[in-house]
């Protein structure tokens, strides 16, 4: 799933630098990171017909995003993580405060990437939308949400909330910029965004499975699997690609 574009890409705009915030902010970009998210960003694009050379920029600032999203979970304030795939979280290798502004500075990358390298009128379109999906009213509303029912049983309808804000506004949110950066109309956007949300969902839904939660489980990720992919037919075989990465992201182990 990793595209060596993407690769290169996040190699080109990080800070190249020795001090300890470039290095905090490269290690974290750099740990091993399935790249779903920019993948779909890129795969949506290609599903309209548009560039890779025009959804790359696109892509890049979407993973920035979610790593420093990953940084300033895993702090003590929040989830309290050491670990992360299998190596120290950030505020582990290099201290909390160089943590905190490892992920201050990625975001901050990623709005200057789509300033930098997409067209004006699309890339305001692209702003607003993934800085919609990241605010209070998406991924940082649903931390909030998890911190405020941390240590309570969460019924099912609190965990859906907070796995859509959390989780799958950002999903939602990739292939949407996807389809804007090929100048798709609004019914291709449309689209899109309920394949992301959905997709979204059936991957967290996976996760905690996989990390022993009952609520909700693989069986109702099923039929929002099922239910993403009716969501590309308007797209025909251009495609096919989201739709082998929803599978085989449903059937992974870990």
């Amino acid at each position: 799933m990793r595209y060596i574009e993407i690769e290169k890409a996040l190699k080109k705009y990080l800070p190249k630098g020795d001090d300890a915030l470039s290095k905090a902010m490269r290690y974290s970009v750099f740990s091993g990171g399935k790249r779903v998210r920019p993948v779909i960003t890129i795969e949506s694009a290609k599903a309209c017909q548009g560039s890779l050379k025009c959804a790359l920029p696109v892509a890049v600032a979407v993973e920035l995003v979610h790593t420093y999203s990953l940084i300033h979970d895993d702090l003590p304030a929040m989830d309290d993580d050491d670990m992360r795939r299998g190596k120290p979280t950030c505020h582990k290798a290099f201290g909390e405060a160089n943590a905190i502004l490892a992920g201050d500075a990625l975001l901050t990358l990623a709005f200057n990437v789509i300033a930098r390298d997409t067209k004006p009128v699309i890339g305001i379109k692209i702003v607003e939308e993934l800085s919609g999906s990241i605010g209070s009213l998406g991924m940082v509303g649903g931390q909030a949400l998890d911190l405020e029912f941390h240590g309570k049983v969460k019924d099912k309808a609190v965990s859906k909330k907070i796995n859509i804000l959390k989780t799958a506004k950002l999903f939602s949110a990739a292939a949407k910029i996807g389809a804007i950066s090929a100048g798709a109309g609004l019914k291709e956007i449309k689209a899109l965004g309920s394949f992301g949300l959905d997709f979204g969902l059936s991957f967290q839904m996976v996760d905690d499975s996989l990390d022993g939660d009952a609520l909700p489980g693989r069986s109702e990720a099923a039929s929002l699997i099922k239910k993403a992919k009716n969501d590309l037919n308007i797209f025909g075989k251009r495609a096919d690609r989201l739709k082998d990465m929803i599978e085989e992201l449903s059937k992974r182990t870990r």
